[in-house]
């Protein structure tokens, strides 16, 4: 098992042990819980944190992860494609397309059409990264669909209705 691996094979941040004795803190109550917009930012903030652990061994940021993704499954995606897809600034597409050329994991040929424009394109090594990175971003994912249970359709299904809500 890699290091990688094996720093992520259970989930990182495990509940801390309970104490015997009994604080003021146990009494507390959060009433931010009852907020479902509170749940979900407080999640993001901890599977960010570990989605970065597990790509910073690839030497890899989330915004490389994602065109990465993005230009396996379209080659030939313009850029502006890119920031359309991720909702991203068209400037952190920019400076990640930078890494990732620079790095030889993805080239900018011009467009057949219009030679003005670039059409991006995942090269041999780009391809191998992104299928261990994807191995690696996939146990994160497993871990997280058996917290949630047999409902995992239902919730995919619930944060599309609040992605279309919200016009995502």
């Amino acid at each position: 098992m890699t290091t990688a691996r094996m720093r992520h094979a259970s989930p990182p941040y495990p509940a801390p042990a309970r104490q015997e004795t009994t604080t003021a803190n146990d009494a507390l109550i959060n009433p931010m819980d009852r907020f479902v917009g509170y749940k979900i930012r407080r999640l993001q903030l901890v599977i960010i944190k570990e989605l970065n652990s597990i790509l910073r061994d690839f030497e890899l940021r989330i915004m490389d992860f994602a065109i990465l993704n993005v230009v396996e499954a379209n080659p030939g995606l313009h850029q502006n494609g890119i920031a359309q897809l991720l909702g991203a600034e068209p400037p952190a597409v920019v400076l990640s397309l930078d890494r990732l050329e620079k790095g030889k994991h993805l080239i900018r040929r011009p467009s057949p059409e219009d030679r003005r424009v670039r059409t991006l394109h995942l090269t041999l090594g780009g391809k191998n990264l992104l299928k261990k990175a994807n191995k690696a971003v996939e146990e994160q994912e497993n871990r997280m669909k058996r917290a949630v249970g047999t409902d995992v359709p239902a919730l995919v299904a619930g944060l599309d209705r609040l992605m279309q809500a919200y016009g995502l």
